[in-house]
């Protein structure tokens, strides 16, 4: 049952202002929720080296671990929201010096007759094909290895699988070390999740000698993005990205900053979300979005405190982009942090930090965000014995955001006497059913409280 309120909404605008509501301050230092630790992390696995996250199951890559022998490597999944017991992923036929893990994904795709959800794990060391010609591996959640992946013409030092991606049954694949196009130009692979099969080998329309092609790849239903960091754009390793259709295996685009900046490794780190492609440069001062279908720039990232290595990792989930800086020294040298941005404005929203950082940790060598979920990897932490790993997780749901923009402004404010005037169910803000001065307060403590 719901009551008729008889606060007209000028009375409601008077109210909120009189209470001394005024706009929460942003991108102030945010701490970890919770912290994530390997339940038998050990000295040197690098838990946290690459992370990956989808509807609150997130995989963890500890490259370093040495179940298999010294390097073979790790990875586990863990559920944030359900209550899961963790799996660890081993490879069947792991080896020392493997390296697995050095690279994750998770996402959805049709498994004989089943959609499901399967995590993919990067060997780039496996030598099945040549030293360090490298592999990628297939699991279902219960820790099942599915399939290994292989490409077609792998060779000695090709490192297959230093990156990986996969969406909607469509495993991708960055083999930056391939040949094709001159010494380490590189290339990417696709393939079918269910059967294992190569679909089709892409290389870019320009690829050079050392051009890295591949050392990053994302795909979001039919984009596939690559970066070739090393690329020369205008200046030496100044680095490029290019798009290509998943179902035709065709390029669509290039672009790049447009600085020319000497090293600035455009496309370091790399993700993709619905048709907007989030691009990390290391070697430069700013992040960026792009729009997959113009080519355009969408908006600069710059951190509002210089973060060393800003641009370690990124990843993007719909008007949200999380960008790690694993060398800031905010708590110590290379103690590391990480920055949430507004995707589509360059607005920072949040200042990401451990409440524990020490020093040469790398918080913010692997990042992903999913749903208002931000996990965050410092794959030197020593919980477990040096260099052993953790990753830390940010719940950054914001109930006074009615716009879904991640500020608080005015705009909220009017979103929400909108609803309370209109009986919106958004309006009753404490979900008792009744619209009264009640939903008022809640609202009030909301905003004030501000976003994470």
């Amino acid at each position: 049952m719901q009551s008729q309120h008889n606060i007209k909404p000028l009375g409601i605008l008077t109210l909120l202002l009189t209470a001394g509501i005024a706009l929460p301050a942003v991108a102030q230092p945010v701490n970890e929720d919770s912290k994530l630790l390997a339940f038998d992390g050990a000295s040197g696995d690098g838990f946290g080296h690459s992370i990956a996250i989808h509807d609150g199951a997130v995989v963890i890559g500890a490259n370093g671990d040495d179940d298999n022998g010294v390097g073979s490597g790790s990875a586990y999944i863990l559920h944030l929201i359900l209550d899961l017991a963790p799996v660890k992923l081993l490879a069947n036929d792991g080896a020392a010096n493997d390296l697995f893990g050095h690279s994750v994904a998770i996402g959805p795709a049709v498994i004989g007759p089943s959609n499901t959800v399967v995590a993919v794990v990067g060997a780039p060391n496996d030598s099945d094909m040549g030293s360090s010609s490298g592999s990628a591996y297939i699991f279902r959640m219960n820790g099942t290895q599915h399939t290994k992946l292989l490409p077609n013409d792998g060779a000695l030092g090709d490192n297959f699988g230093v990156s990986v991606a996969i969406d909607n049954g469509i495993v991708v694949v960055g083999m930056p070390e391939d040949d094709d196009n001159g010494i380490d130009s590189g290339s990417v692979y696709l393939f079918n999740a269910d059967t294992g099969a190569q679909l089709a080998k892409l290389l870019p329309n320009n690829g050079t000698a050392n051009d890295a092609f591949g050392q990053k790849v994302a795909i979001s239903e039919d984009i596939i993005a690559v970066s070739a960091p090393r690329h020369f754009n205008g200046g030496i390793e100044s680095g490029s990205v290019y798009l290509f259709s998943a179902s035709k295996a065709s390029l669509i685009g290039e672009f790049s900053s447009g600085e020319g900046i000497l090293f600035e490794q455009f496309g370091y780190s790399l993700a993709i979300d619905n048709g907007n492609v989030a691009v990390g440069a290391l070697g430069g001062a700013a992040a960026y979005v792009y729009d997959a279908t113009t080519l355009n720039r969408v908006s600069q990232l710059i951190p509002s405190t210089p973060g060393n290595a800003f641009g370690w990792s990124i990843d993007i989930d719909g008007n949200k982009v999380v960008v790690g800086a694993s060398s800031d020294p905010i708590n110590a040298p290379q103690s590391g942090s990480a920055f949430l941005f507004n995707a589509f404005t360059g607005t920072e929203l949040a200042y990401l930090v451990p409440s524990d950082g020490g020093i040469f940790e790398q918080f913010g060598a692997s990042s992903g965000i999913h749903n208002d979920l931000v996990v965050v990897g410092a794959r030197n932490d020593n919980d477990n014995g040096g260099s052993s790993g953790s990753a830390y997780v940010f719940d950054i749901f914001c109930p006074a955001d009615l716009n879904g923009d991640g500020v608080l402004d005015f705009f909220d404010i009017a979103a929400f006497l909108t609803a309370f005037t209109n009986q919106n169910p958004i309006g009753d803000f404490n979900n008792d059913g009744f619209f009264d001065f009640f939903d008022i307060a809640a609202f009030l403590a909301a905003f004030s409280a501000g976003c994470p």
